[in-house]
């Protein structure tokens, strides 16, 4: 928390990613799957219900596990983000 830095939002992979579970539930990220933390009710819940329209500008589901991402130069899948 203390190590929270803004700069790194722009690049977090729950902006541009989503986890699919083996049973086509989606999941923000993987961290979200992890949780048993689903997308956002107005979101499509499975990858059967998904079109782009859809998910685009959908909300994020948040804890505070997310500072883990955003702390320092961030942390995603794909290595740092800022």
């Amino acid at each position: 928390v203390n190590a929270f830095n803004p700069a790194a939002v722009d690049g977090l992979m729950c902006r541009f990613t989503l986890s699919v579970g083996s049973d086509g539930r989606l999941h923000d990220c993987d961290f979200n799957q992890m949780l048993d933390l689903g997308t956002a009710p107005d979101s499509p819940q499975t990858i059967f219900d998904a079109t782009v329209a859809a998910l685009t500008g959908r909300r994020i589901v948040v804890g505070r596990h997310c500072f883990g991402c955003t702390a320092g130069a961030g942390s995603s899948c794909g290595g740092a983000t800022a």
